[in-house]
């Protein structure tokens, strides 16, 4: 989960997940602070419980949400000298700005627990509150990851995804910015013999989320990202 200046909402979505954890068998957050100023302080979010905890990592400065996800991955599939990763049965990236659900969390969870490799959330097939603007953004996005990776699914940018142990390992993030979202398809495109799935979730937008979102100007920079990756390997 990557976090970025969240407020007031990042402790909401913290104890959300905690309230399920036991009926989900065990929950264990990797929350990257991207830079957030000031920095998160350990004491306002949720204590861990028998079923919940929280490891915490911390960027000194933004670096994208991209970024925050490859720290997230790699604590969660590697861990470090303090921390050994346990046998997770589902990976699942969420944001943590409120827009997405626990239970739709957990749902893309027991898609993985079913079979499935990778799981993309599709925001339009469940009850979300898609502005307009935002949804004719993501419609000619969703053209574009289409054209660009193969994979024809429903939504584009959801950042609510899941994926087996297998599926995570196929994906290591580059895109340090949003291209990220599109890059991920990508990846699970070229690893072929995933399984893929779509679930369908509701995605709840406040005007504040609104704020943080990707908006129609981040496009350009989002295929510039993409056009110094494939032409000459790099993201900056």
């Amino acid at each position: 989960m990557p976090a970025f200046d969240e407020g007031a909402a990042l402790p909401r979505v913290l104890s959300s997940l905690s309230a399920v954890a036991a009926s989900a068998g065990g929950v264990t957050v990797f929350l990257v602070d991207d830079g957030s100023v000031p920095p998160l302080d350990p004491a306002s979010l949720p204590g861990s419980t028998e079923h919940f905890s929280i490891v915490l990592a911390r960027h000194p400065i933004n670096l994208g949400q991209g970024a925050a996800l490859e720290t997230a991955r790699q604590l969660a599939l590697r861990g470090g000298a303090a921390f050994i990763p346990a046998p997770y049965s589902a990976y699942v990236t969420m944001d943590a700005d409120g827009q997405h659900r626990q239970e739709d969390a957990m749902a893309l969870a027991g898609a993985v627990a079913a079979g499935a490799d990778v799981v993309f959330g599709d925001r339009f097939g469940g009850a979300s509150n898609v502005p307009l603007a935002r949804a004719a953004l993501l419609f000619f996005a969703r053209l574009f990851e289409r054209v660009l990776t193969g994979l024809s699914v429903s939504d584009a940018h959801n950042g609510l995804r899941a994926f087996s142990r297998r599926g995570l390992e196929a994906i290591p993030i580059r895109q340090n910015r949003m291209a990220h979202a599109t890059e991920i398809k990508q990846r699970v495109s070229e690893a072929r013999s995933l399984v893929v799935v779509e679930v369908p979730v509701s995605v709840h937008y406040s005007e504040e989320s609104l704020k943080k979102g990707q908006r129609a100007a981040g496009a350009a920079d989002i295929l510039r990202d993409l056009a110094l990756e494939y032409l000459f390997g790099e993201s900056k």
